[in-house]
């Protein structure tokens, strides 16, 4: 009797409310991306600190404070529920853009600066390995695990959707003569309201958080990791990848601005993150259909090949090359997190995650200060590059994956096949 009334109760509610959880998380995305100063965020820096080398150290900074967190708000999610974490991440978020928003008006510009990077590093590393475990164990109440990679997809959509729109309201801000400045205030509107949607989530009833000492809580995380090769190549590819891809993402507006009008840069990021919110919402279906290896090599390989003329011939059709290196940037990074979600173990869900994205934080840190002083000394294109090719033996990481995944594939067919004909 009792057992028949929890899960009928159970059931009321996750039918009324858990489910919101998509809807708030993809709203939450949408408005915290919603950030007027991304599409020319290292020319705002720029303009206060006087040097690209300064204004990618604040890339640097956020990716060391990134990696400083990510191991304790890993274990944090794990501990305290995803709900908590979430709301943390969002505060810290605002936070990080009223610090660069003080940064134009004040004597201790840098100094501002780099906090609003350490306060954006700690909203990623808090974002990292909490929202895709809370969307997974979102669907597992539903008992639809196996949808991960289409919700993972949607709601990153909508965030790519949010840059886009950003990209087209700052083009129209600074035409009618708006500074950097003013940019900052504006999306301090917008993360605000990222924070509130947050705090109408519900943590999921099927997390169970664990007793085990959060030094233990750790190091059974990374020995998870390290134990089995699939995931361990997957981990160390990831964080390169993510790591190089993210310093390039900050500094391709430098590269833009040599090719293209200063004051159409920003419509850069609107074309670019509107094709990556096409991507990402048919990325599930893109990585269902060709595999979640399969899909890494092909995607990562397009997007080496196209970025690398893009740098080369550097001239007014390069950033439509890079363009569409959206559509491979999405699938890759829907398919590296579904792997991810599918081969981590549920207790120590957040904090494999974070594992990796303290990996990825490293890489993105110094590879931020590497290219800041190569472009001061060799331009932004031929630093860029060099930055490309440093990613080239993830692509070749990727490939040995999809190898193994076919072979395992074949290896199942002939067994299924034996046994019928048996």
């Amino acid at each position: 009797m009792i057992r028949r009334l929890v899960q009928k109760q159970k059931r009321k509610f996750g039918n009324k409310k858990l489910r919101r959880n998509f809807y708030l998380l993809a709203g939450n995305e949408f408005f915290a991306e919603l950030r007027l100063f991304y599409p020319v965020a290292v020319l705002a820096f720029e303009a206060v600190t006087g040097s690209f080398a300064l204004a990618m150290s604040v890339f640097a900074v956020m990716g060391m404070a990134q990696a400083l967190s990510e191991i304790p708000t890993g274990m944090l999610a794990d501990k305290i529920g995803r709900r908590k974490v979430l709301i943390l991440g969002s505060a810290a978020e605002f936070l990080g853009v009223l610090c660069y928003f003080l940064s134009f008006s004040s004597a201790h510009g840098l100094a501002l600066l780099y906090a609003g990077g350490v306060a954006f590093g700690f909203a990623n590393a808090m974002f990292s390995g909490n929202n895709d475990a809370m969307l997974y164990e979102t669907l597992s109440f539903y008992k639809r695990p196996h949808e991960i990679s289409r919700l993972i997809g949607r709601v990153s959509s909508m965030g790519q959707m949010a840059l886009a729109l950003s990209g087209i309201l700052a083009t129209f801000c600074l035409w009618l003569g708006f500074s950097y400045r003013d940019l900052m205030m504006f999306s301090l509107v917008s993360v605000g309201i990222g924070v509130v949607l947050s705090l109408f989530t519900i943590e999921p009833p099927q997390h169970v958080t664990e007793d085990s000492h959060v030094g233990l809580h750790m190091l059974q995380s990374l020995r998870l990791i390290l134990k089995h090769p699939r995931l361990r190549w997957l981990a160390f590819a990831s964080a390169i990848r993510t790591g190089l891809n993210q310093t390039a993402n900050s500094f391709v507006p430098s590269f833009v601005e040599t090719v293209w009008p200063r004051w159409l840069t920003p419509l850069y990021r609107t074309a670019q993150n509107g094709i990556g919110s096409l991507g990402f919402w048919f990325s599930g279906y893109i990585t269902k259909r060709l595999g979640a290896p399969k899909a890494l090599f092909s995607g990562t390989v397009f997007s080496t090949i196209v970025s690398l003329l893009a740098y080369t011939i550097a001239s007014i059709m390069s950033p439509f090359l890079l363009i569409i290196t959206q559509l491979s940037y999405a699938v890759t990074r829907t398919a590296d997190s579904a792997l991810q979600q599918e081969n981590f173990s549920n207790a120590q869900r957040a904090t494999m995650g974070s594992l990796i994205s303290f990996a990825s934080a490293i890489v993105g840190g110094i590879s931020s200060l590497l290219v800041g002083f190569l472009a001061d000394s060799m331009g932004a294109a031929s630093s860029l590059t060099t930055l490309l090719l440093c990613s080239v033996p993830v692509s070749l990481i990727y490939f040995v994956l999809y190898q193994k995944d076919i072979s395992s594939t074949r290896k199942t067919h002939e067994k299924l096949t034996n046994v019928t004909d048996g």
